[in-house]
């Protein structure tokens, strides 16, 4: 079968049957990892479902035991391999077909054409070498759900390569010098079998360090019986028939500031050029407050009001702006100062780290130093300020400020990047979790272990594992005091100063900000999953993110920005979110996918913000959810 220069060797052959098994064993976890994941590629923003490239690496396996049996001559079996990749091939068609994976489609018959030609020619090396070439590609489209990624496919691709060139390059071996004798040529041989193996192993190490960023993007599509969505983020409106000219704003207060009740707030709007107007200030909660360009009010009703001004000037035209206006009772943030400017009318908080409640300390609403986030969400939604970020939340908010406010601020924890970046697996390291210890060697536990890329903060942590949350927590200067374990931070902490975190620190940290931003102790909270399986790791404890209830919809939207992931997926559950996990003392960045979590099927029953706990509505109320 092959060329009579070549002398086929089982030994030889070792390299062309591990990559075999590696790849066959690649293709079984990714497929039964990534069932639900079949038709739904586009959604993940790649070509080849994880689900498909499980199959074609199963199909890459028997192509390569083909071509091991080619080169051993071993005629039957190479015939056996043959039909069972038509029998296997043929139902993956009909799925591949099923679900519209048209690529996955290709790269099938184009296995089984390599097949074919190399069986005609009895010919292996092309055939190895193909296979493992390609895996390359198809891991890359699929994106395999193996820790991690196409990195996956290092081991069994470079075996392929090696068993391919050492088949098409067997002729020539024997012209190699060796000693002489036959010790002296058993040792030659040995020699040169320990420099192609460091030569694969080499290959496949370097392979693994290679940096990969896969990531993303959501749908621009809104669903859940929210509004039609479209580019709209100003509150200004002019009357039908009114003049284009007359554009009335009010310049103080500030959307969605909060003031004390006993305090005075100033009311002033923009001057009226076409003279004689007329000023109508209305709130939803306290009706008629003036009819003056400026003026100002004390004892509004306690929460939060929607303030309407309507201008109409001398010539009958009239315009709108309208502003939310957050009356806070006198205990609200009460031992702090300075008083935020953003703080929500219905907490029970007092104060902050280090001398507020538990609650208070990890969703930090009265913290000053985070009113910046609200600020930076404020001028976004009305057209004083641009960002990525910015023009997706103005882009879905449908003209709603609020709205426009907390898509900004979750699109800014998530994919955009804006206020922290990341997955912090040192904390994990500290605290002896299984994201860091379960393939190290030797063990993690107790370290400050994965740092790189992180602030000069992060890197002057320190590590108590027995330690936890917010008593962990001890300077805002002095990093050395802190111990890097698991468990919130205040949220300051985290969002300012570590600017990383795990997943309930990015929960806890979006909760604080929408709650800043005008969203009520029902509207956002952290909830959690019961824990979730990740393919060869194991069992991971648990998993935190968010339910967050914006305008205009009936239901809650689970929102995942952990380690900048999605976020929020307007038509129903976050597709993923970004988690970095130790393997063999390597950081690696994995795409979790959402069938993986269970966020239906294992959330808790109940959340927390700043006032505690709080019950989790029910499993119908989510958006995605079954009833």
């Amino acid at each position: 079968m092959q060329s009579t220069s070549q002398v086929s060797s089982p030994l030889l052959a070792i390299p062309g049957v591990l990559a075999s098994i590696f790849s066959l064993a690649i293709g079984l976890v990714a497929l039964l990892t990534s069932l639900a994941s079949f038709g739904r590629q586009a959604e993940y923003g790649y070509l080849i479902s994880p689900g498909a490239g499980g199959i074609l690496f199963i199909h890459l396996a028997i192509a390569g035991m083909v071509g091991m049996a080619i080169y051993l001559e071993q005629e039957k079996g190479a015939r056996c391999l043959q039909i069972s990749i038509a029998l296997v091939g043929l139902p993956s068609l009909i799925i591949f077909a099923y679900f519209r994976e048209w690529l996955g489609g290709i790269f099938l018959i184009a296995i089984a054409a390599a097949v074919y030609y190399s069986s005609q020619r009895m010919s292996s090396a092309p055939l190895l070498l193909f296979s493992g070439l390609v895996g390359f590609l198809v891991a890359q489209l699929a994106i395999t759900t193996l820790p991690y990624g196409w990195k996956a496919w290092a081991i069994p691709g470079v075996l392929f390569v090696l068993a391919g060139l050492i088949v098409l390059l067997n002729g020539y071996l024997a012209l190699l010098p060796t000693g002489r004798g036959r010790g002296a040529r058993f040792g030659s041989r040995l020699l040169y079998a320990l420099f192609f193996s460091l030569v694969a192993f080499g290959a496949i190490a370097l392979l693994m360090q290679v940096p990969h960023d896969a990531g993303g993007r959501i749908s621009n599509a809104c669903g859940c019986n929210g509004s039609n969505l479209s580019a709209s983020g100003t509150a200004v409106s002019l009357d039908p028939g009114s003049s284009q000219d007359l554009r009335e704003e009010i310049i103080a207060p500030e959307d969605v500031r909060t003031f004390p009740q006993e305090e005075s707030i100033l009311f002033q709007a923009k001057a009226c050029e076409n003279e004689p107007c007329q000023y109508l200030w209305w709130s939803d909660r306290d009706g008629i407050l003036d009819s003056n360009q400026s003026f100002s009010r004390r004892g509004m009703t306690a929460g939060w009001h929607s303030v309407t001004l309507t201008v109409t000037d001398g010539s009958g035209c009239a315009s709108r702006d309208s502003i939310e206006l957050g009356v806070a009772p006198p205990s609200a943030c009460s031992d702090v100062s300075p008083l935020p400017r953003y703080y929500p009318v219905d907490t029970p908080c007092r104060d902050i780290w280090p001398n507020g409640t538990e609650s208070c300390q990890e969703i930090e609403v009265c913290h000053p130093d985070l009113d910046y986030i609200v600020l930076d969400a404020v001028r976004c939604c009305n057209g004083t300020a641009s960002s990525p970020a910015c023009a997706w939340a103005r882009a879905h908010a449908d003209g709603d400020n609020k709205r426009c406010r907390g898509l900004y601020i979750i699109r800014a924890f998530g994919p955009d990047a804006v206020y922290m970046q990341g997955y912090a697996l040192f904390k994990a390291c500290c605290s002896g979790y299984p994201e860091c210890t379960r393939t190290s060697w030797p063990s993690l536990a107790g370290t400050v272990s994965f740092r790189e890329g992180f602030n000069q903060n992060v890197a002057n942590l320190s590590c108590r594992q027995e330690e936890w949350g917010v008593s962990a927590w001890r300077s805002d200067t002095n990093m050395s005091e802190n111990s890097a374990v698991l468990g919130l931070f205040p949220a300051h902490a985290t969002v300012n100063i570590l600017q990383t975190g795990v997943c309930v620190d990015y929960a806890a940290a979006l909760t604080t900000a929408l709650r800043k931003a005008g969203y009520n102790k029902s509207e956002a909270m952290v909830a959690a999953s019961l824990g979730y399986d990740l393919p060869l790791l194991g069992d991971h404890p648990g998993h935190a993110y968010n339910l967050v209830k914006l305008p205009g919809e009936e239901g809650y939207h689970i929102v995942d920005t952990t380690g900048n992931g999605e976020g929020i997926n307007p038509e129903g559950l976050p597709h993923y979110f970004w988690f970095v996990g130790n393997f063999m003392n390597q950081p690696v960045r994995i795409r979790v996918f959402d069938w993986w979590v269970g966020y239906c099927s294992k959330i808790s029953p109940y959340g927390f913000n700043d006032l505690g706990s709080v019950k989790a509505p029910a499993s119908a109320e989510i958006c995605g959810c079954p009833g």
